[in-house]
């Protein structure tokens, strides 16, 4: 299914290829910076990690159109996801942190930033394709030619093919290989630990078995085959959600060309509500990227982002909690993801998103309406935020009956119908020159933060 395993947030300030249709749900345009401290990236204080993340109950969500109610379709799926997204934090592949800017003090304030960032804590620094603190990972992320399943080089005194051991030899006996460890018996580092005796790198006086593992070193502290790891162990030694706050690595990706946050925040209040400490900030435009298989992401735009979240003083430092985000998920941008192939959502290379969305399961899960009869869209699905505020649009599949699903009938919120045989409804502009097929369908996010050690510089 689309949400099928885990969420990573990267922004944008809009679109450059596209018109000039607002980049944000009816009614909430992008939030003017509030006065106060530049947003710098990496110098901000009170930084925090996503420790939980999940698609919001139907009442989880913002009222984004006005009515009252809160706006949630994607709630239909969210027990659905709930299973690998959780799976994503469990294996570290998800890592969002983030951290305030021109909020020293954490209290009242009617001008607080903050920017999230792309984290990584399985790494591949080295380049090998072999990530850290996995099962089965990386034992030097430092050395592009030790991973597992390369060879072992003999008498360099690393251990090569990271199976815990230096300089062992192996011998195929009958089709059975034997390997026979280092009987090297010389301590070149000087940590009281010989070849023969284990140490799986006699170059480096901090690996040795038995040693603790350091966290973040990128290396295999304790000769168990994985670095940042302890294999066999009940539950991960290092982590970037525990209270010894793990160093944590932030992607390029975070960043503009200048240096700048990708995703940035620039309008927040802090408020006490009910004696608690209220953040609220938006609305802003994100983008959503999920990876959905291996070497496969989807990636989505949520216009019109709020957040809300309270802030909370724990032990370790302060945390958001009962946090929520939410935005609409337009039905540009749905068209012009392709490639993936989700046997869930009928979902070929060849389609688009939102062939699964209006032409298939996926609207039918999403509880999507059907407009009304007598319109020139009767009959077809429908998304439910009207983005560009002429009506809610329309999609079809003319013969639902036959297969492949696709849309091929939009229908724009004024009425005016396009017959979709290519790109001609994702390329549609209106007399104004805008985007003809731009409302979405909502979704609200779930969260909470755990404190976090970030670096200073991009490393």
């Amino acid at each position: 299914m689309v949400f099928a395993s885990v969420f990573a947030l990267g922004a944008c300030g809009g679109s450059d290829d596209n018109p000039t249709e607002a980049d944000a749900a009816p009614g909430s345009e992008p939030a003017v910076e509030c006065e106060g401290d530049s947003v710098v990236a990496l110098s901000g204080s009170q930084r925090m990690v996503f420790s939980g993340l999940a698609i919001g109950s139907a009442d989880d969500g913002f009222d984004l159109d006005g009515d009252g109610e809160p706006d949630n379709k994607f709630a239909g799926v969210a027990s659905l996801a709930a299973e690998p997204i959780a799976a994503a934090f469990e294996d570290f592949s998800l890592v969002l942190p983030m951290e305030f800017f021109d909020f020293p003090v954490v209290g009242e304030d009617d001008c607080v930033k903050f920017a999230i960032y792309q984290g990584e804590y399985r790494r591949d620094a080295d380049g090998d394709d072999r990530d850290t603190a996995r099962d089965g990972g990386d034992c030097n992320d430092l050395l592009a030619t030790a991973a597992p399943g390369l060879p072992e080089i003999a008498g360099n005194g690393i251990d090569d093919d990271c199976d815990g051991l230096a300089d062992e030899t192996e011998e195929d006996v009958k089709g059975t290989i034997v390997v026979t460890p280092s009987d090297d018996v010389s301590d070149a580092d000087a940590d009281g630990v010989t070849l023969a005796d284990g140490d799986c790198d006699d170059t480096n006086d901090k690996i040795f078995p038995g040693n603790a593992e350091t966290c973040g070193d990128s290396l295999d502290n304790n000769c168990d085959g994985v670095a940042d790891w302890t294999v066999g162990a009940a539950e991960a030694h290092c982590s970037p959600f525990d209270s010894d706050l793990d160093p944590l690595h932030i992607t390029p990706e975070s960043f503009t060309d200048t240096g700048d946050p990708q995703i940035a925040f620039k309008s927040g209040t802090v408020t006490m509500v009910d004696g608690v400490l209220r953040l609220k900030s938006g609305p802003s435009l994100f983008t959503l990227v999920l990876p959905i298989v291996d070497g496969v992401e989807l990636e989505l735009r949520i216009t019109g982002t709020t957040i809300e979240a309270d802030l909370v003083e724990g032990a370790d430092g302060w945390t958001l909690q009962n946090g929520r985000l939410g935005g609409v998920l337009d039905t540009y941008t749905m068209d012009q993801v392709r490639g993936l192939d989700i046997e869930q959502i009928g979902l070929r290379p060849e389609d688009s998103l939102a062939d699964a969305m209006y032409a298939n399961v996926l609207g039918v899960l999403l509880g999507l309406r059907k407009a009304e009869a007598g319109t020139p869209g009767e009959g077809c699905l429908t998304p439910d935020i009207d983005v560009d505020g002429d009506g809610l649009e329309a999609f079809c599949d003319t013969t639902p009956e036959d297969e492949p699903f696709l849309v091929d009938r939009c229908v724009d919120g004024d009425g005016t119908v396009i017959l979709d045989e290519g790109d001609e409804c994702s390329s549609a502009l209106d007399e104004d020159g805008n985007r003809r097929f731009v409302d979405g369908v909502s979704i609200a996010i779930t969260f909470e933060t755990l404190p976090a050690e970030l670096p200073t510089t991009l490393d």
